[in-house]
């Protein structure tokens, strides 16, 4: 699921369009978010492109957060996170990656 304004760079890549199973836009935070959620319990494998470009500085690292949770919380047992967090000239990219594991209670 990406951002509308980022789907042509997708669409534009032969090799990775022919090997996914689904590909949606959003024209909004809130909805590339809503159906990432989606996408991420039915698959062990989603990719969430949210533009975050036009976020002011002072609520970035909030809205981040708020993405991280909300994927994680909604990411299938044994599927893969990842985080990418694209950086500018100026500023150095960032990157994380986890597997949610399953919970056993005791």
């Amino acid at each position: 699921t990406v951002s509308s304004t980022n789907a042509e760079t997708y669409l534009n890549l032969q090799n990775f369009k022919t090997e996914l199973k689904t590909f949606q836009t959003g024209d909004s935070y809130k909805d590339v978010l809503e159906k990432s959620k989606s996408n991420a319990i039915e698959h062990n494998l989603s990719i969430c492109h949210i533009d975050l470009k036009d976020v002011n500085e002072e609520k970035l690292g909030k809205r981040v957060d708020k993405v991280c949770k909300e994927m994680y919380q909604h990411t299938s047992c044994n599927g893969l996170f990842m985080v990418i967090l694209a950086g500018k000239k100026a500023v150095n990219a960032a990157a994380g990656v986890t597997i949610v594991k399953p919970k056993f209670e005791r």
